[in-house]
């Protein structure tokens, strides 16, 4: 529950300040693009979007995965049984009497 909330805020955060974000395009590549035909400045928008999709599956790949493999660790450890006592050298040696 605390996730989600966590994501709404950031969510409506992001949406709030999504103007100050567009706001970054400098006066000369925008008079430019505002001097060109309707031809022109369709191709832009196409080749704007174009460039767009790729990252946004890149990224929505990796959060998919990161969200799927989120418990691989703790699943392995929670395995072990209760009378299992790990070498008081290391931790991590637990890890490798798992069978």
């Amino acid at each position: 529950m605390r996730v989600v909330l966590k994501m709404l805020v950031a969510g409506i955060a992001s949406a709030l300040y999504a103007s100050a974000t567009f706001a970054q395009g400098c006066a000369l590549c925008y008079s430019d693009a505002a001097a060109t035909g309707p031809k022109a400045q369709a191709a832009l928008r196409h080749g704007i979007i174009t460039l767009i999709i790729p990252p946004a599956f890149i990224f929505v790949g990796m959060l998919s995965t990161l969200y799927r493999r989120r418990n691989l660790y703790r699943e392995s450890v929670d395995r072990v049984p209760a009378t299992f006592r790990a070498p008081s050298n290391s931790v991590s040696e637990a890890v490798f009497h798992l069978k």
